[in-house]
């Protein structure tokens, strides 16, 4: 089975559209496909006519720990057209985060579900919600791809990388690393504002972008309207057209990590992640110096709490080895005894994942954003 995230924590940027449409293209082209719904606010059980599903048989009742609401995933899945089924969503959703605070391994509730219950599908996509908090965290971590929808908006771009940083820490965590892959949504070629957008998306994302676009396109509003998925409404329309094409894309895509391969990695028994909920904190100003036994790692924040320096020499663990120590002058300092060589590495502060911006030099890496580079 290949589990494929929808995410995004800006709103309106077609996110739930893309659930619906991409898992009922793919199920068109005869794979079997389960619908999540992860979303409290339950859109995407609205736009696939599922909303008078009983409201015990919802995702929440999956990942509930009350005995008498917990349901088996089997239970809660119901029949939406030939090949796709969905596990509805409802607002009871939004209080699972209080509710299982205190549970060990909650972040990999969803996952763990999925696994126990051998559903037999191809392919299962999650509709996140718009926001990088318990639920997103769940469906990441579940993911062997992630699918990050961007629009032609001002703010497309603004946020998307602390999703990015998320997606490493569950690689840092639990040593787990879906793919990320760009999607540019809401195209209107007529307006040479999209063109320019695109241009950035494409600037910002480079390999990690889709080739497939979807087009502005009112059919994708009306068929939500109608609680059916656009391929149904108006199979000949651009936005059909468009998701087939997606869909097309996704199953040519190649590592796509399978689900028992990622039980393997794991095998339930590694580091769960806390999320890091913390603003970004302002005027940050890295800086790494070599000397001669090693390297300076130094920060200016001097409004953190916590600072850290990660990178392949210390396997990109953060613990009290790779915590860098406040200065009087609000600067914090690191020294790391380092041979002579080549290094990736990143700051850590107050949860918030930064790159070096005094140093240049930078590579990509497997999650679609940058490491900087250390050479000496």
């Amino acid at each position: 089975m290949k589990i494929v995230a929808i995410a995004n924590q800006k709103g309106g940027c077609g996110k739930t559209t893309t659930a619906i449409n991409l898992s009922s293209a793919i199920a068109r082209l005869g794979k079997k496909v389960l619908l999540i719904d992860l979303d409290p606010q339950a859109h995407a059980t609205f736009g696939l006519g599922a909303s008078n599903a009983p409201l015990d048989k919802s995702i929440y009742n999956v990942l509930t720990d009350n005995h008498e609401k917990r349901r088996d995933i089997a239970d809660c899945v119901i029949s939406v057209s030939e090949n796709l089924d969905m596990i509805p969503s409802n607002i009871l959703l939004s209080t699972l985060e209080q509710e299982l605070k205190d549970t060990e391994g909650a972040v990999s509730k969803l996952f763990e579900s999925i696994y126990a219950s051998r559903l037999n599908y191809e392919y299962t996509i999650i509709d996140c919600p718009p926001s990088l908090g318990f639920l997103t965290f769940n469906a990441l971590r579940a993911a062997g791809i992630v699918i990050v929808p961007v629009d032609m908006g001002a703010f497309s771009l603004m946020g998307v990388g602390k999703l990015l940083g998320m997606i490493e820490l569950i690689k840092v965590k639990i040593n787990h690393a879906p793919q990320v892959r760009a999607l540019a949504t809401l195209y209107d070629r007529r307006l040479k504002y999209s063109e320019t957008m695109l241009n950035e998306i494409k600037t910002f994302f480079k390999d990690q972008l889709l080739e497939t676009i979807i087009r502005l396109n009112v059919t994708l509003k009306k068929s939500v309207a109608q609680g059916i998925s656009v391929l149904q409404f108006d199979s000949k329309s651009n936005g059909a057209l468009d998701h087939m094409a997606l869909a097309q894309e996704v199953i040519r895509m190649e590592g796509a990590e399978e689900f028992k391969q990622a039980l393997e990695e794991v095998a339930f028994k590694q580091e769960e992640a806390a999320l890091p909920v913390v603003p970004r904190i302002p005027a940050i100003q890295p800086a790494a110096e070599p000397v001669d036994r090693g390297a300076i790692f130094s920060v200016n924040a001097p409004e953190a709490k916590e600072v850290y320096v990660v990178g392949d020499f210390n396997h990109w663990k953060i613990n009290d080895a790779s915590r860098l120590v406040k200065l009087d002058d609000g600067s914090w300092q690191k020294k790391l005894a380092l041979t002579p060589g080549k290094y990736r590495y990143k700051f850590v502060v107050d949860g918030e994942w930064m790159l070096d911006i005094q140093n240049a030099e930078k590579e990509q890496n497997p999650f679609g954003t940058y490491d900087s580079i250390k050479k000496f």
